[in-house]
């Protein structure tokens, strides 16, 4: 029977650890199958008991009370995040969508018209917005735009180029393989062979015209007249209304049934536009789709704030009105896979110095040795006050987030 209890017992110990190795971290956020429009969230959660914790194959360390968090630097698209401990592994899906000020809340509280065009196709990298981050939906299209648009939307190989494309395309312009893409497929021609208009508007027949080509229709033999601006004499009534028909264009006003040929294609009509193109609704629905897709090429990158380990002032103790050479070292833990370190500083105000000296780790400035992630700085002050000061560093990396430490000095009478 004793025997018979022993065995049992172990048997509960062994069945206990062996749930402690498998044991899963809690999430408390983000939930699995989000979608939204920041690039950065926060993955926040427990674990119970021993194991290390590595998230998207990084390790990530846990505060003393057993919870952890790290930032998920997210890419435009699918996200993957794979929360792994011992053997047990939880994975949540992420969409992060592309959108714009511009497009957001307008007057009315209303978003734009064309907002959630915009907002696929720029979240898969057909279209994009200008440097300022806004979209400005309202502006022509140019030549050079679509041409570019055109090109991804029917994924178009995109060529090396070692000559210029246009006269005023130059092989070093951005927008030129693309150019020269969607020209070699016949989308879009030059006004001559030198001159392309990268920067001209796209009028709204010419718009019907590249739909017609792109979707490869025939032109419709009998035109049902529907807009009045548009009548059978009408240059390009052929292909505005085929395309019309096949419902990738529509009118401008929906008292009036005018379509408006010779005005300049807006951005927002662009977008609207190629969003009714079969490759751009084939590139949505695989978008919003959450059971395809999250493979390990979608793993997101992490961040966390950089960790300053120690933050040491030698002499701790100076004499007032003494000038004393005074050393400042910060000990940085490594950063392994996370963004890399941009500036650590000082704030040397209350002892009369600088808010923000920079310290190195590059071998001069009294550093001792180059890349060894112990930040230093060499100061020479006269204190003017005698009292005990906290000094503090802070570190910052590439992406803008912050660690801080503080230490003391003491000026004696």
């Amino acid at each position: 029977m004793l025997k018979y209890l022993r065995m049992r017992r172990l048997a509960w110990i062994l069945l206990l650890l062996f749930l402690a190795s498998v044991a899963t971290a809690e999430i408390f956020e983000p939930q699995d199958k989000l979608r939204t429009y920041s690039e950065i969230l926060m993955l926040r959660g427990r674990t119970e008991g021993p194991g290390a914790l590595e998230v998207n194959d990084q390790k990530i360390k846990l505060n003393p009370d057993n919870t952890f968090s790290c930032g998920l630097v997210l890419k435009a698209g699918k996200n993957l995040v794979e929360v792994r401990r011992g053997e047990a592994k939880q994975r949540l899906r992420i969409l992060r969508l592309i959108t714009y000020p511009d497009i957001e809340e307008l007057y009315g509280g209303e978003k734009h018209w064309a907002w959630s065009q915009i907002v696929y196709l720029s979240t898969v990298g057909i279209i994009e917005g200008y440097p300022d981050l806004s979209f400005y939906p309202g502006n022509p299209v140019t030549r050079g735009e679509l041409a570019t648009w055109l090109a991804r939307v029917k994924k178009l190989p995109v060529p090396k180029l070692t000559e210029d494309v246009f006269f005023d395309v130059p092989k070093e312009h951005w927008r030129a393989p693309f150019i020269k893409a969607a020209v070699a497929a016949g989308y879009m021609k030059g006004y001559s062979r030198e001159i392309f208009g990268i920067d001209d508007p796209v009028s709204r027949r010419e718009a019907a015209e590249i739909a017609v080509i792109i979707e490869g229709l025939g032109i419709v033999e009998k035109i049902k007249l529907l807009f009045k601006d548009v009548p059978e004499a009408e240059k390009g009534a052929p292909p505005i209304y085929t395309a019309q028909e096949r419902g990738l264009v529509i009118g401008v006003s929906r008292d009036i049934p005018i379509y408006e040929p010779g005005r300049a294609l807006t951005r927002a009509e662009a977008a609207m536009l190629l969003s009714r193109f079969t490759y751009a609704q084939q590139s949505f629905k695989y978008l919003v789709d959450f059971e395809e897709g999250y493979t390990n090429e979608r793993l997101c990158d992490l961040n966390v704030p950089p960790e300053i380990i120690s933050f040491s002032i030698d002499p701790r103790e100076v004499a007032l009105k003494n000038t004393t050479s005074v050393k400042l070292r910060a000990w940085m833990a490594p950063r392994e896979k996370f963004s890399p370190m941009a500036k650590v500083k000082a704030d040397l105000s209350r002892i009369g110095g600088l808010p923000d000296a920079e310290m190195f780790d590059d071998g001069t400035h009294g550093d001792d040795i180059s890349g060894d992630r112990i930040y230093s700085l060499n100061i020479s002050f006269s204190p003017e006050q005698s009292g005990e000061y906290a000094l503090e560093v802070t570190a910052t990396d590439l992406l803008g987030w912050e660690g801080k430490k503080q230490a003391t000095i003491l000026i004696l009478e």
